[in-house]
């Protein structure tokens, strides 16, 4: 079996060291790299003939596309590529037959990577479209809920999980809510790069170019960009300190939506929850369907602070009965109040479906499985208002204890974080675990038993 990873930044050398271990059970591993650095340490890991590398140079500029994979819908959620969308369409034009060739001349049968670049979800869809290879993607995430747990995803917008079809017994339990480990790790990460020390290191790194690689294009290259962004979101965040927010227990007497923001951009909204990734627009339409006798609840998320200007919340601020709150109110003392909860895709529909308060999303979710979570579109919202939705998703029965034994079936112990963020991933238990959880993703049957006496042991 010949598999292929799709290096992503540092996360390579968590890739490379299952990798490593794969190739022990007679698994040819294989690599797509963008990135130069990266491209020389996989080929001196894995051999030259195991790696390609599709940069912005190294690739021919004049190669033909293979079919219709939809590129402008991937330049418009490709943090990079959207501020030079000619450029980009090139480029995903021009990998199309290199990456093609790659995957059927290696007879390659897995591939493993994320889905926030353009170039991740062109390769899902090449996968996916040209039956020929016989090649599936996987897309190794974590479930957000319980911790310490991650699926294989075979869909490019976390919806679907690989189901393992295994007669063995498992461990499982009921799922509670519980804020994922994630969550504090981005916190604490935001609050190290906003200090003093943070920004200096930012400014140090912006005039050197350290770590800029100019051909890796899922980098934003144009300094000048660079420098109007960076400028602005310290401008965003400065103004955010004069907005007045209300205190949550003096605005929760009525029946209300609770909405939480999103951090954008982020493949959450931009790739999981395309076309509906305007979150202005998204209140506005939730506003429209808000019934009499409600209110709407909105909180910033803690590590968005800056993404967006000023007008953003003068303009939700001025619809009647919509209240901005603290962004350090904790959200599970909002949704036990909440009669609805809405959200992209965020992880407090999640949480809310677990606490029997009904929740919906925009984008298809896999945790839309929760007969108390649903996904929606404007037609529902057209159709129907808030209470009427809530009342629906009441009337379910509650299917908790169900959706958590499916859940805990199709997915593995393991943390799939990055080394930079999470050096303890490359410890040599987490290492045995995800090798456990590959194998059965690539072989689909069960290896926990078989790695009981393995090298790894």
């Amino acid at each position: 079996m010949n598999i292929c990873f799709i290096s992503n930044f540092s996360k390579t050398y968590l890739q490379a060291a299952v990798g490593q271990e794969l190739k022990k059970y007679g698994i040819d591993v294989y690599w797509i790299v963008i990135n130069q650095k990266l491209n020389n340490y996989l080929i001196e890991e894995f051999g030259p003939e195991k790696v390609l590398l599709i940069n912005r140079e190294n690739i021919d500029k004049y190669s033909p596309a293979i079919g219709e994979f939809k590129i402008n819908e991937l330049i418009y959620g490709d943090r990079a590529w959207r501020h030079d969308s000619k450029g980009g369409l090139e480029f995903l034009t021009n990998i199309q037959l290199p990456i093609y060739k790659f995957l059927k001349d290696n007879n390659i049968r897995r591939v493993f990577g994320e889905i926030t670049w353009a170039h991740e979800l062109l390769i899902h869809r090449i996968c996916a479209q040209r039956k020929e290879l016989n090649c599936q993607f996987l897309n190794p995430h974590v479930v957000r809920i319980p911790n310490g747990r991650f699926a294989f995803f075979t869909d490019e917008r976390q919806s679907k999980l690989l189901e393992i079809e295994s007669n063995n017994d498992f461990g499982w339990e009921v799922i509670a809510p519980k804020p994922p480990n994630y969550l504090a790790v981005n916190k604490k990460i935001w609050k190290k790069e906003s200090s003093l020390v943070g920004k200096l290191g930012r400014v140090k790194r912006f005039v050197t170019n350290e770590n800029i690689d100019k051909n890796d294009p899922s980098l934003l290259v144009n300094n000048k960009i660079r420098i109007r962004r960076s400028a602005q979101e310290e401008f965003n965040k400065l103004e955010y300190k004069k907005i007045k927010k209300s205190v949550f227990n003096q605005t929760s007497k009525r029946p209300f939506v609770f909405i939480g923001l999103h951090k954008q951009p982020e493949a959450s909204v931009d790739v999981l929850g395309r076309y509906y990734e305007d979150q202005l627009q998204n209140i506005n339409n939730l506003w429209r369907s808000l019934p009499h006798g409600w209110d709407m609840i909105i909180k910033e998320h803690s590590v968005a602070i800056g993404d967006r200007s000023s007008d953003f919340y003068k303009n939700i601020q001025s619809l009647p009965n919509v209240y901005l709150i603290d962004e350090n109110t904790p959200s599970y003392d909002i949704i036990k109040k909440a009669s609805l909860v809405a959200t992209i895709s965020g992880s407090i529909a999640y949480e809310a479906a677990l606490m029997n308060i009904p929740a919906v999303t925009f984008a298809p979710c896999f945790f839309n499985g929760l007969n108390g979570c649903t996904q929606i579109t404007l037609e529902h919202l057209a159709r129907f208002d808030l209470s009427q939705i809530s009342d629906m998703l009441k009337q379910k029965s509650n299917n908790v204890e169900h959706f958590s034994h499916k859940l805990f079936k199709n997915t593995f112990e393991g943390n799939v974080l990055d080394p930079v963020t999470d050096p303890t991933v490359l410890n040599k238990g987490n290492v045995k675990q995800l090798l456990a959880a590959y194998l059965e993703a690539v072989l689909l049957i069960n290896m926990t038993n078989r790695l009981s006496n393995s090298c790894l042991s």
